[in-house]
């Protein structure tokens, strides 16, 4: 690869020559160039020039980060469209309440209109962030309600913009929060937990993600990262005829560079060793970005599955590789996004229940764009929660004749000792209303919401529509105009939008993520956009054999020790109620099932068992109603063996090990 200005170094950093394209480009957006308006970068971003090095830097021999350079550096110190489409079944995007079960049209959370207000007066006494409670210790809601983490031993709270995580290793007192996160052993336990960081690490460089010093459209352009139009057309495929072994072959194409081991002087073409990316890899996931992202992850992974379960072990390999550079690719892409909206948590979570939303959430368009976000998030995440609680609520009991209904609903943390989250109907009310009330107040605030970009300024809005008809209706005739805006560049926005926020942690993100998902499919009804060539790949729909699935991968049983829990469960019975025989037939059931557990008796004294006699294991016989057909022990899953837990190379350990020592071959 010729040498050039640009320069990769573990962010998303932009040329001079492409920044001046950008902000020269006409204020309409267009499919063909996202185009800043006057005033600011909108859509713009996503494709007018973001990536490469600015005037002020140097050029480089290699576009590859070279580790054991990195170790000795440390040393050293409106147009119409056939859109209107006037069946029932294309308002897939309809705003409707999600109380109405019957309905078939998805839930799109977040709209702020559900009727929560009801629940609680607006009089109610919410305390503000800036509030304190004298009392010793405050209740988990009087935490949630200052903006404060649900405080428990042992475990991560939620706070209301952020998830409660069991996984995660609370920091012990006086102890500094880490830069980037990292994974420590819990010292009780022995077991490997996450300690959150304070900032998001780039998997490509290994540290915080730092965002440009250049000024704030720059961040703008990192939170929505984009290529110049000369790079977008050179990359940029036709969603309505491309398929996905072509957009497969395009990500393969872009990824393989000429690489050389400096140490033995080995060259070849191939993917970057993990975790180091070149720019053609990049350029191309950006130019598609709302063409790839989390289906081509599922797409990738399927198929790297299905030639394993044909035992081609070569393309199984190959597959892998790519699958994990391009997840890699997504990390490093969407790493400035995450942080800076972990910054907007930071300004959101403290001041919970402060209506003067301007005091906190002004700034730059990017930092305001990530506020909405937050608060956005915030109200979609809560209102989730009080359907769950609603819903609980109205479950009957029936004698727990209901408990798998109760079990699947909600939160499952709700069930550990002590709770670290909030999800009591008459709590989540309280939450669930400030939140609504803290969002409107930003949209109310014009010097605050009315120059975001579109895309963002139009799930807003929308979300207040009913159907899909009405909402392609009100994005063409009225959104587009008023927004200088074209249909197919709302859409793309759109579509990028969700790329990022698919990224961000499920929980409170999930909610809103799966609405903007729902407005994406909505907007694209009548256009070649709503062809979907990743369905026959990861939904099944053409049946489940090799001939006509080309996603399809034939699963099989294992094997279980004799003291597992699946066997056990395989070997439980059910005690239905009027059928469990005398209490001495129960007891028996109970003390043998959980002997077979656990490995010893209870409850009634007696002869212990004798010793175990050590025997060969005859295979497990799986129980028909869970091996519905599905042939036993096939072993595909080894298939790669050691080396699927490598760094997705080729099996030459030696060779892996001196990963360091490659880098990137100029042409």
């Amino acid at each position: 690869m010729a040498s050039s200005n640009r320069l990769s170094t573990g962010g998303l950093l932009f040329s001079s020559v492409a920044l001046a394209t950008a902000v020269a480009l006409s204020n309409t957006l267009s499919v063909e160039a996202f185009a800043p308006s006057a005033s600011h970068f909108s859509l713009t971003s996503a494709a007018s020039g973001c990536r490469s090095g600015d005037s002020t830097s140097i050029t480089t021999a290699t576009t590859l980060y070279n580790r054991s350079d990195r170790r000795k550096d440390k040393k050293k110190k409106k147009k119409r469209s056939p859109a209107f489409m006037e069946e029932e079944e294309d308002d897939a995007a309809s705003g409707s309440s999600p109380q109405s079960a019957n309905s078939n049209e998805p839930i799109l959370l977040g709209g702020g209109d559900a009727g929560f207000t009801n629940e609680v007066p607006d009089s109610s006494k919410i305390p503000v962030a800036t509030s304190t409670s004298k009392a010793p210790k405050k209740s988990k809601l009087d935490q949630e309600l200052s903006g404060e983490r649900i405080q428990e031993d042992g475990v991560v709270g939620e706070s209301v913009t952020s998830s409660a995580s069991v996984s995660d290793m609370p920091l012990e007192p006086g102890m500094a929060q880490p830069d980037v996160t990292t994974v420590v052993t819990d010292p009780d336990t022995g077991i490997a937990r996450i300690q959150q960081g304070k900032y998001v690490m780039d998997k490509v460089t290994g540290k915080a993600v730092v965002l440009s010093s250049l000024g704030p459209e720059y961040r703008l352009a990192q939170m929505f990262p984009g290529v110049p139009p000369e790079t977008r057309e050179k990359y940029r495929f036709d969603m309505a005829t491309v398929t996905v072994p072509e957009m497969i072959e395009g990500l393969r194409e872009a990824s393989t560079v000429p690489l050389k081991n400096s140490s033995t002087g080995k060259e070849w073409l191939g993917i970057p060793p993990h975790p180091q990316i070149s720019n053609p890899s990049a350029d191309f996931v950006l130019s598609n970005r709302d063409f790839l992202g989390h289906r081509m992850k599922k797409a990738l992974g399927r198929l790297k599955l299905r030639a394993q379960s044909q035992f081609q072990k070569e393309e199984a390999s190959e597959l892998r590789a790519l699958w994990k550079h391009f997840l890699l690719l997504e990390d490093h892409i969407s790493a400035p996004f995450r942080q800076i909206i972990l910054n907007a948590e930071a300004n959101v979570g403290p001041n919970f229940g402060n209506l003067d939303v301007k005091s906190y959430c002004d700034g730059d368009l990017y930092e305001r764009t990530a506020n909405y976000l937050v608060l956005k998030s915030m109200v979609a995440h809560w209102e989730k929660k009080y359907n769950d609680a609603l819903a609980l609520e109205e479950i009957p009991d029936d004698e727990g004749m209901n408990f798998m209904a109760q079990l699947y609903t909600g939160d499952p943390k709700r069930y550990l000792p002590d709770p670290p989250i909030i999800f009591r109907l008459n709590e989540v009310s309280r939450i669930v209303v400030m939140a609504q009330k803290m969002c409107a107040a930003f949209v109310a605030e014009a010097d605050l919401f009315d120059d975001l970009p579109a895309e963002v300024k139009f799930v807003e809005q929308a979300l207040g529509i009913q159907g899909g008809t009405a909402l392609r209706q009100f994005m063409l005739e009225d959104f587009c105009p008023a927004n200088n805006v074209d249909g197919a560049s709302l859409r793309e926005g759109l579509k990028r939008l969700y790329q990022q926020m698919f990224n961000m942690q499920i929980d409170p993100y999930g909610d809103l993520t799966m609405t903007l998902w729902n407005l994406c499919v909505a907007t694209s009804v009548g256009t070649e956009e709503a062809r979907d060539p990743y369905e026959e790949y990861i939904a099944n729909v053409r049946g489940t054999k090799y001939e006509n699935n080309p996603g399809f991968f034939q699963t099989y049983t294992f094997n279980h020790d004799k003291n597992s829990l699946v066997r056990f469960l395989d070997s439980a019975k059910l005690i239905e109620k009027g059928t469990a025989g005398s209490a001495e037939d129960v007891g028996r059931q109970i003390q043998g099932e959980a002997f077979q557990l656990l490995g010893f008796d209870f409850g009634g004294g007696g002869k212990g068992p004798e010793k175990e006699v050590v025997v060969e294991e005859k295979d497990y016989q799986v129980p028909e109603d869970r091996a519905i057909g599905r042939p036993h022990m096939m072993g595909w899953l080894d298939l790669l063996g050691e080396d699927e837990e490598l760094m997705g190379g080729n099996g030459d350990k030696e060779e892996a090990f001196e990963a360091d020592k490659w880098e990137e071959v100029k042409s």
